[in-house]
């Protein structure tokens, strides 16, 4: 029999067939490039953040997405990696998207992320790839990098463009570094570029110590846990979608296992379709064998990798929290505290780091696992 291609993506950055939960940043992101394309004026910053496996990439993809579709407006694309500046390879990036809307239609540029000299469109799914030879010359006394904006924005105005900016991982770029690219789009809105500027993070960079003033007058949103009927249509649909429907007691049984954690409706979803191989439709039956399968790999990859980057006195509150959970069904931060013998004031700052590692999260005054299944295992170790 022939391969069906799985439909569900559960790997990170990986954008899933069905993004669903997120209307109300997609509306922002369309009009914020309404603002910039039609009205004139450069648009607040979009400020995403929430824990790992949330869609914030995907998210800012999607954004691309809208940017190229709508408006035929280039992305430049930057992720932060920890101990690097991300300054220089910003700069390269936004002299190679204003030769790109030199010297391409509007209709060219339907589709291209800007991620090196090379543009490729593969991502939304047209093909071709648009190659920029970028001439090398001494840098002048401005700064490389508001002078590489002023002229991706000259160009971009000549042409009736724009330009979608798109920075990730936020959280690792230094303070200082961060701070000199905010200052240069503050100083240049009164000269309305059309300009949007998207960044995403961790929580946790809400701090004083971590933001900027610029980012902090921006537009937030917080991406968190789907819904059960969100998590269920983003189940449904791409099977129904890819020819193997899935029946509604096993949507049921896979949206509640993955508790709504977006990684985990992708993971749950994914091999239930490989347990319904040779089936035209995924049963309840196959439902439940995937959820053994997703379990032992989440097992082995996310509740070791949280497990990992916690602190000793980290993994004890955890341990008090996964206790707690399993005799009374329920923990709060006064509950964990007295499992730990302590005063609440005494462990709060741990609830609080965890919650900004996205291990934990608070519904009310309650304290959950983000991710499905964890609370047993920490209680098994």
């Amino acid at each position: 029999m022939a391969r069906t291609a799985n439909p569900f993506r559960p790997g990170f950055n990986a954008a899933p067939p069905a993004f669903v939960g997120r209307d109300r940043l997609l509306d922002a992101v369309r009009e914020a490039l309404a603002v910039a394309a039609l009205d004139g004026r450069t648009p607040r910053p979009i400020v995403i953040t929430g824990t790992r496996g949330v869609g914030k990439t995907v998210a800012l993809g999607e954004a691309a997405v809208l940017a190229a579709t709508d408006h035929g407006w280039p992305t430049v694309h930057v992720e932060v990696r920890p101990g690097r500046d991300f300054t220089p390879l910003l700069t390269e990036r936004i002299v190679a998207a204003g030769h790109l809307l030199q010297h391409t239609t509007a209709d060219d540029r339907r589709h291209p992320v800007v991620t090196g000299g090379r543009i490729g469109a593969s991502a939304l799914g047209v093909g071709g790839e648009v190659e920029v030879h970028l001439e090398r010359r001494e840098p002048g006394p401005a700064d490389p990098l508001e002078a590489a904006l002023r002229g991706t924005m000259r160009v971009a105005m000549a042409e009736g463009a724009g330009l979608v900016l798109t920075l990730d991982e936020v959280q690792y770029a230094q303070r200082a570094e961060l701070a000199g690219l905010t200052a240069i789009l503050q100083e240049h809105m009164a000269d309305g570029w059309p300009l949007v500027v998207l960044v995403a993070g961790l929580p946790s960079i809400r701090e004083p110590r971590r933001t900027v003033t610029y980012l902090e007058r921006g537009e937030w949103h917080e991406l968190g846990l789907l819904t059960r009927d969100e998590a269920e249509q983003a189940l449904r649909e791409p099977a129904a979608d890819a020819g193997r429907p899935l029946e509604p007691d096993a949507t049921r049984e896979l949206a509640t296992a993955s508790g709504g954690y977006p990684y985990a409706v992708q993971l749950y979803g994914h091999h239930a379709w490989r347990a319904s191989a040779g089936s035209d439709r995924i049963l309840r039956e196959h439902a439940v064998a995937a959820l053994g399968a997703a379990r032992r790999e989440l097992e082995e990859g996310l509740y070791v990798a949280r497990w990992n980057d916690a602190s000793e006195r980290e993994r004890e509150y955890l341990g008090a929290v996964a206790r707690v959970l399993a005799r009374t069904g329920e923990a709060t931060g006064g509950a964990v505290a007295a499992e730990l013998g302590k005063a609440a004031t005494e462990v709060s700052y741990l609830r609080d780091r965890l919650i900004k590692k996205g291990t934990l999260y608070t519904e009310g005054p309650r304290l959950l696992f983000i991710t499905p299944g964890m609370a047993e295992w920490v209680a098994g170790r």
